[in-house]
């Protein structure tokens, strides 16, 4: 039994409520406009606010209308979509700040209490020095697809930014800081999911720490992400990669 009907998103309800927006943002922006006449200006302030948020709340269930018309004519199942609740593979809750911080203050002839703004930007660049090259190698060999927690806008501004990641526009250290410090397992293909997984609770840390010391001259937490450093470390992981591969009797890219 064809049960579509039952999938349909409540289209008519998005109509009514962005109607009843657009009705308060306009009713916000005449009392604004009234406001502004009367010599309220923080009143009108206020309104013009409030009038702004509801006119960007119509803008997106205007979109999201017209994605489910689109879906209709297409003859795609309009079912709304699932909630997902992804584990999270990395998560960086600034744990690893005041380490950073020490690391960076030491080589810089710094003080904690004399920092800048741009030298606080840096330290979070050396906290996620525990994952930063594992996260590139994902994006390098084509293994990132955004999670399925992330709305369309959410999914398609991930792939622009993993975009000049691979062109080295832009680094994985920055897609991290944006994010919150979060990386989702279901961020990686389903291909090396397994292997990501294994080792960034394996040996991963131990090989960045080995890395680091005989490399950098440093500890965990004691370097930015580089290129050079990246391309010298890459190896490693592909090394490990195909270690993985052939215990688990996977084939080849």
């Amino acid at each position: 039994m064809d049960n579509k009907v039952d999938d349909v998103p409540n289209i008519s309800g998005y109509t009514i409520a962005s109607v009843l927006t657009q009705f308060l943002a306009l009713m916000f922006f005449f009392l604004s406009l009234a406001g502004f006449m009367t010599g309220s200006i923080i009143g009108g302030v206020i309104l013009v606010a409030l009038g702004g948020l509801c006119e960007f709340l119509f803008v997106k269930m205007i979109k999201k209308i017209l994605f489910w018309k689109k879906k209709e004519k297409e003859g795609i199942s309009q079912s709304p979509v699932e909630t997902v609740f992804a584990d999270s593979l990395y998560r960086n809750d600034g744990e690893s700040y005041e380490k950073a911080s020490k690391l960076y203050c030491s080589q810089h002839g710094k003080k904690v209490n004399k920092l800048t703004k741009e030298d606080n930007d840096m330290i979070w660049q050396y906290t996620y020095g525990d994952f930063a090259y594992l996260l590139m190698w994902i994006i390098e060999n084509g293994f990132y697809r955004p999670s399925k927690e992330y709305d369309e806008d959410e999914a398609e501004e991930a792939k622009a930014d993993i975009a000049k990641i691979r062109k080295r526009e832009a680094l994985p250290t920055d897609f991290l800081n944006d994010h919150g410090g979060f990386f989702m397992e279901d961020e990686v293909s389903k291909k090396a999911r397994g292997f990501v997984k294994e080792y960034f609770e394996g040996s991963f840390l131990d090989d960045v720490r080995t890395f680091a010391k005989d490399k950098l001259g440093t500890e965990l937490y004691g370097f930015p992400f580089r290129w050079e450093d990246y391309d010298a470390f890459k190896p490693k992981i592909d090394e490990a990669y195909k270690k993985y591969q052939e215990d688990n009797l996977q084939p080849e890219r």
